[in-house]
């Protein structure tokens, strides 16, 4: 069957397919980034095509099981659940994981209620395992930002900018 997830994550692996194509795009150089539900396009994009060669995550990257377990499932929309993930012993560490060694930086509030700290700490812990595991530790940068919520900050962006002029 289809998902409404699925679908839009194949969208966007279409809009890619146009980028690449363009001769003014040079292939080895494509980013994608995204703030809340764009966050989420982003990783899970990025985890399903190395054409992207740089990813940023604003918010809404946590564990499903830590979003379950906080209550806070309807801080999301149907879109963002994938049918049975969670009964494969698939989450979103798993998902971030085909990402590496390509470099990746997620920002993230500590108090974001769609994205449990416990959670981002997870993925984040995960993450920069698997990146030193792949003799890339470099390439991952996850920070839990105190006292802010669902936000882009000021120094989040400062963030974003440096992490891609750094790895682009």
């Amino acid at each position: 069957g289809r998902t409404l997830w699925g679908m839009m994550v194949r969208d966007d692996m279409l809009a890619l397919n146009l980028l690449a194509s363009r001769p003014e795009v040079d292939p080895g150089r494509i980013a994608a980034m995204g703030v809340s539900m764009g966050s989420t396009r982003t990783w899970w994009l990025a985890a399903l095509d190395d054409r992207i060669k740089v990813a940023v995550c604003i918010a809404c990257l946590t564990r499903y099981q830590n979003l379950i377990a906080q209550g806070s499932v309807n801080a999301h929309g149907i879109y963002y659940y994938v049918p049975n993930l969670l009964k494969e012993g698939i989450d979103a560490e798993s998902i971030v994981g085909l990402i590496a060694p390509r470099p990746l930086l997620t920002l993230t509030g500590d108090r974001d209620t769609g994205s449990p700290a416990e959670g981002v700490r997870i993925v984040n812990t995960f993450a920069e395992h698997l990146y030193r595991c792949c003799g890339r530790p470099e390439n991952f940068r996850g920070l839990l930002y105190p006292d802010v919520g669902h936000a882009y900050t000021p120094a989040m962006w400062d963030e974003t900018l440096h992490w891609l002029e750094e790895h682009l």
